[in-house]
């Protein structure tokens, strides 16, 4: 056991920047995400505004996943990927300061979406190379552990400062989006100190890109465990993207919630994500990936319950302790799931492809439900309008969680 322990200790050591970048970056991220759909109600943005405020943030950010994931893998590095592209989405939340309404906004964060994207696949396969499979239930929940750490703070102070602050929207903002802009950069500099594994046989660079990348597809329509995951999860989050104009808009539009009370919601789901978090992780890596996945999911399936008939903000905030609680499981269960059914050398291309059908899914899944919600609001008013897309959410978000049971187990005992 002696023998062991220094070993261990550099394992643990060689992780600790992937850990300081997930608080730092959501130092950043907490101050202003929870609050960008309400800023963008508050900007005057109609159902059908939100749909594109959705789905345009999800295809731009997936839409050059398989490109930046090829990258990553045919030049066998990650960090670069992910240092640029979050110091270019960080410096782009510097000008929503200046915009005057709901298009403005989902242009700019359309951009950011884009030039960021590049630190996704490459972030997650990070991950994956310095962790073993066995480990990776519990890997992935640190992460998200300090990540969520991180957020939570930041999000009840700009909930308490925005409702103190008084001025225009854009006022109320400056102080969020400036100390995102720091925190984003500065997370970036902190993946210097990671030594990324040397990788063999590396993908040849010399060959033509895109017959690369269309290789990739090919390889990846041929991993049936991969394909039948990206066709449970794309159906699933079709139908969960199809609630997501409209619970954007209720906190502000129906229950009248303060910023306050939105980062209150946050916070409390985030609280009891980071106290179960690393159960999570442990379970992930005994039990099993599959079950965490289900139950996780079916959970997800009240969520538009509970938005369509809330009577007040505050009811919503307890019910989402168990939407904490099932965050829990699934951000320790869903991505080691993905890396397990990803070819070790390819994570970085597989992961993009995943990421850019899920973009593609909800894309259409939100443009759609925010003009389906223009419609139904037309016809029977906003609450009753809200709640018929809801419904819609629900009954297909309940038929895809069942699509888990079909799954098999990844976790090797």
């Amino acid at each position: 056991m002696a023998e062991k322990r220094p070993l261990e200790e550099k394992k643990e050591t060689s992780l600790r920047p992937l850990y300081v970048r997930s608080v730092v970056n959501q130092l950043g991220l907490g101050m202003v995400n929870p609050f960008v759909s309400a800023y963008a109600v508050d900007l005057g943005a109609s159902s059908s505004d939100m749909g594109w405020f959705q789905s345009s943030s999800n295809i731009s950010n997936n839409i050059l996943q398989v490109f930046w994931g090829r990258l990553s893998d045919a030049t066998g590095k990650r960090t670069p990927f992910i240092v640029i592209g979050t110091v270019a989405l960080s410096l782009l939340w510097i000008p929503m300061i200046f915009v005057t309404n709901a298009t403005q906004l989902i242009i700019i964060l359309s951009i950011q979406a884009l030039v960021g994207s590049m630190a996704t696949p490459a972030w997650t396969a990070l991950i994956g190379d310095l962790v073993p499979s066995a480990k990776l239930g519990k890997a992935n929940a640190n992460v998200n552990l300090w990540a969520s750490i991180g957020g939570l703070v930041t999000t009840i102070a700009s909930g308490i400062l925005m409702t103190w602050i008084t001025g225009t929207d854009q006022q109320i903002f400056l102080i969020p989006l400036v100390v995102a802009m720091v925190c984003g950069i500065g997370s970036s500099l902190v993946l210097v100190k990671v030594k990324e594994k040397e990788k063999g046989g590396k993908i040849s660079f010399q060959k033509n890109l895109t017959s690369d990348i269309i290789e990739d597809f090919r390889s990846a329509m041929r991993t049936r465990a991969f394909m039948k995951y990206c066709y449970v999860e794309g159906t699933f989050q079709f139908f969960m993207s199809i609630a997501w104009p409209v619970i954007s808009m209720t906190p502000r539009k129906i229950l009248h919630a303060s910023m306050l009370w939105i980062a209150i919601l946050s916070v409390v789901q985030t609280i009891v994500t980071i106290v179960f978090q690393g159960w999570a992780g442990k379970l992930a890596d005994t039990v099993g990936r599959r079950p965490l996945m289900i139950f996780h999911r079916f959970v997800l399936v009240t969520v538009p319950i509970a938005y369509a008939f809330a009577p007040s903000i505050e009811i919503l905030t307890l019910v989402g302790i168990l939407w904490g609680f099932s965050q829990a499981l699934g951000s320790a269960s869903l991505t080691a799931y993905l890396l397990d059914v990803s070819p070790e050398k390819h994570r970085g291309s597989y992961i993009a492809i995943y990421n850019t059908i899920m973009g593609i899914v909800t894309f259409f899944g939100s443009l759609s439900a925010g003009y389906l919600t223009d419609y139904t609001v037309s016809l029977f008013g906003l609450v009753l309008g809200f709640q018929i897309v809801y419904i819609v959410s629900t009954v297909g978000r309940s038929i895809a969680a069942a699509m888990y049971l079909t799954l098999d187990e990844t976790l090797k005992k």
